[in-house]
């Protein structure tokens, strides 16, 4: 527990709140011209001459929400399915095996509760591997292709 001595700041702010003195909005400290002989004035001084740090909030470490989407992938498969979903992916160097992945695993998804709409929930259904990908491509949010591809029939 530290001193009233090696607190002077708080020290001060008490014998102004005990003398019955008009309060100073915390606000106004930031602004305060460095030659004004106030109490308050000279309180940051001294815990400025102490070694303390005196400014304002850091930023908070809580991470914002991005502000944009990557590249949606948009697959057609052999059996006429279309998917589409946003890919995280650069949008200068598209990665193409994460959006197949994902493009298949909505495909099993799918196929999966078409069948339990049929059969029903208790029953555990283990998709099929998903037909081949006719063709693929990115596009961005407006509908810019950024990159295609098209299955060879080799």
């Amino acid at each position: 527990m530290c001193k009233a001595s090696e607190r002077p700041l708080l020290a001060l702010i008490e014998t102004i709140v005990a003398s019955g003195a008009p309060a100073v909005p915390l606000a106004t400290t930031s602004v305060l011209p460095a030659d004004e002989d106030t109490p308050l004035a000279k309180a940051i001084a001294m815990v400025k001459a102490a070694g303390y740090r005196i400014g304002r909030a850091k930023a908070s470490k809580i991470p914002r929400p991005k502000k944009r989407v990557g590249p949606s992938f948009i697959a057609e498969f052999a059996d006429g399915t279309t998917t589409r979903m946003s890919v995280f992916t650069s949008l200068k160097k598209l990665d193409w095996d994460r959006g197949e992945r994902l493009s298949q695993a909505a495909w099993q998804s799918r196929w999966r509760m078409h069948k339990r709409a049929e059969v029903g929930r208790l029953v555990t259904l283990r998709a099929p591997p998903s037909p081949a990908i006719i063709s693929m491509r990115f596009e961005t949010q407006d509908g810019t292709v950024l990159g295609r591809r098209e299955q060879s029939n080799a």
